[in-house]
């Protein structure tokens, strides 16, 4: 419905029609969308950005980038190089070695987000394409499986449920959630994308979880995002936590009653403190953030 309006108002995106009307866009389209998408989670509107071709938009975003990190990885520099290569044992390979550098924690902190920046802005540019893209997912996938399995401990505490809602596809903030609480010490069980509520509500209780931790990624709704936690909360049994976390709910403007919106993993590491050195908290609490 948002599409059909700017196609009135702005004259973009104008879709093409398969055999039985159904609108289609091109690859061109979904990349001007997306810069779209950020220029406006940045906090412009519709009216500064629909209007601009690709190069305008591009434009826009890189000088609203802040200046890179003096300590950015030399494999984070090198990783459009791999891509180019084609080759998926080279990549595995290469970053199977930044791994093993520099542990799985500052792995999943520090190397895996500016990787994913590096990805998505390159796609933007129309450097590399979305085989590309999902050949580094899937390979950094299979890299973070590996990894926690090595360092799983099943009777540790807290025991924590992890999975995305339906119509969340993504699955890396899933694993790197799943990592990084791994290497803190929690017990993970990994139910993988696309969970109903009400199986993550009996999930949570079959399973005996602590706590449950569902992760949104960018393009995932904040409107949905936020129907979905209370819904989630109110099927979870209430001496459990539910936390939230990814760029699709670090936006969320409204506290909702029962949740834990975990905006960085330092949050996620002071909530395990927290937990660990009091127990769930009140679900009637006061819960954006970290109280």
């Amino acid at each position: 419905e948002v599409l059909r309006k700017w196609e009135s108002r702005y004259g973009f995106p104008v879709p093409l029609r398969d055999a039985l009307g159904n609108r289609l866009y091109s690859g061109e389209d979904l990349s001007r969308l997306r810069l779209i998408k950020r220029l406006m989670d940045g906090g412009l509107r519709p009216a500064q950005v629909v209007a601009l071709d690709h190069a305008q938009l591009l434009a826009l975003v890189e000088s609203a980038k802040p200046a890179p990190a003096p300590c950015q990885s030399h494999a984070s520099s090198q990783l459009l190089s791999w891509l180019h290569l084609r080759d998926p044992s080279a990549l595995r390979r290469n970053l199977q070695e930044e791994l093993t550098r520099v542990g799985l924690e500052t792995f999943i902190v520090e190397i895996i987000p500016s990787m994913n920046a590096e990805v998505g802005e390159a796609w933007e540019r129309q450097e590399i394409f979305i085989r590309d893209e999902h050949m580094y997912t899937e390979i950094m996938q299979e890299l973070l499986r590996g990894a926690v399995a090595q360092i799983a401990k099943p009777h540790a505490s807290p025991r924590v449920l992890i999975t995305t809602p339906t119509g969340e596809l993504h699955t890396l903030g899933v694993l790197m959630l799943q990592g990084f609480l791994t290497s803190r010490g929690a017990s993970c069980i990994s139910l993988g994308a696309q969970t109903p509520a009400a199986e993550i509500g009996h999930a949570s209780a079959e399973y005996q979880a602590d706590i449950v931790g569902l992760s949104f990624s960018a393009s995932f709704p904040k409107r949905r995002a936020e129907a979905i936690l209370r819904e989630v909360r109110a099927l979870v049994p209430s001496g459990k936590e539910l936390w939230a976390g990814g760029q699709g709910v670090t936006g969320l403007e409204r506290d909702i009653r029962g949740v834990r919106i975990m905006r960085s993993f330092e949050q996620i590491e002071k909530g395990l403190e927290r937990y660990r050195a009091r127990g769930p908290a009140r679900v009637g609490s006061v819960q954006n953030g970290l109280d």
